[in-house]
């Protein structure tokens, strides 16, 4: 007899999903109050996070829209998928929802779980969250970092995941001031700065371009929404995937009915000649596709006359 495959709509996770809620759930229950764990999706904004609070139970939260790079940000699908799982939505901007101003909510997805605590009710509920709604494919992709209050590092090996050095944060921040010096120089714009994406953004020839530092080891990020309100066809796709083994440092595709350009290069050697080869070359494809994209498949041009936090090049 043939076996079935999956159904349209199948969640496939991997088998070390169930092994990580497992040890998770130990090392939540040897959190003790005002220490704090971070999981982070690996070349990503994305995280979730939980906060031991002792007697008032603990607080587990998911990185939202507010925090995450366009590409990184999540779909209509991604967020209805959290409210649904038992995530609260988020119940204002990062400037809205301080501490100080709305005690009982967060700019982020969270739950409030009450003392005593069941951490594998916790850990379980994080992981069905990374894996089924975020699908992110393995938990190799993560790692993670954790502290105290007073700044202390708290190490959890029996977690399974890589833990995220304090070191590699000071060379990652050397790194991003480094390529905003060069970008700054590159375009003569001296007044430049990251925005809350951690994006250098700035319009570039006719495209918007958005310059970040991502991973590790360090990738330099270049990235341009092209096309908006666009139909994600299967001749579209088509038609992307063409461009997409044509062009072999760049990749295009389609998020939210919006055809981005992306391309990523190694940091390893930081230099203005090729960080500007990079732009140049970047910026010349992404402004002959944007266009002929627009005649085949309808939609409208992203060529914004002042990128955010940034000036017109």
């Amino acid at each position: 007899m043939k076996k079935k495959g999956p159904k349209e709509g199948d969640v496939r996770i991997s088998k070390d999903w169930p092994l990580l809620a497992g040890k998770l759930a130990g090392v939540l229950s040897e959190m003790t109050e005002d220490q704090f764990l971070i999981i982070q999706v690996k070349n990503s904004s994305r995280f979730v996070q939980f906060a031991a609070q002792g007697s008032h139970g603990m607080r587990a939260e998911i990185s939202s829209n507010a925090y995450l790079s366009v590409s990184d940000r999540l779909t209509d699908r991604q967020v209805a998928g959290l409210v649904k799982t038992g995530w609260e939505a988020p119940t204002g901007s990062p400037s809205e929802s301080t501490p100080e101003n709305d005690p009982d909510g967060s700019p982020n997805f969270f739950i409030d779980f009450p003392a005593p605590l069941k951490p594998s009710r916790i850990a379980r509920q994080a992981v069905q969250a990374l894996s089924e709604i975020l699908r992110i494919p393995h938990p190799g992709f993560l790692e993670y970092e954790a502290f105290e209050s007073n700044g202390k590092v708290l190490h959890f090996p029996s977690l399974g995941v890589k833990r995220i050095v304090k070191e590699e944060k000071a060379n990652l921040k050397k790194t991003e001031t480094n390529l905003l010096y060069i970008v700054r120089e590159i375009t003569g714009i001296g007044d430049l700065e990251y925005d809350k994406d951690g994006d250098i953004a700035l319009r570039y020839g006719s495209i918007t371009m958005y310059v970040s530092i991502i991973g590790n080891p360090p990738l330099i990020r270049f990235y341009s929404p092209l096309v908006k309100d666009v139909r994600g066809t299967q001749r579209l796709h088509a038609r992307l995937n063409e461009l997409n083994s044509g062009v072999g440092f760049m990749h295009f595709f389609i998020r939210d009915k919006v055809i981005f350009a992306i391309s990523e290069i190694s940091a390893a050697s930081l230099q203005y000649g090729t960080v500007a080869e990079s732009m140049g070359r970047f910026s010349a494809i992404a402004d002959g596709v944007d266009e002929m994209l627009e005649f085949e498949f309808g939609g409208k041009t992203l060529r914004l006359a002042n990128a955010e936090s940034a000036m017109v090049h």
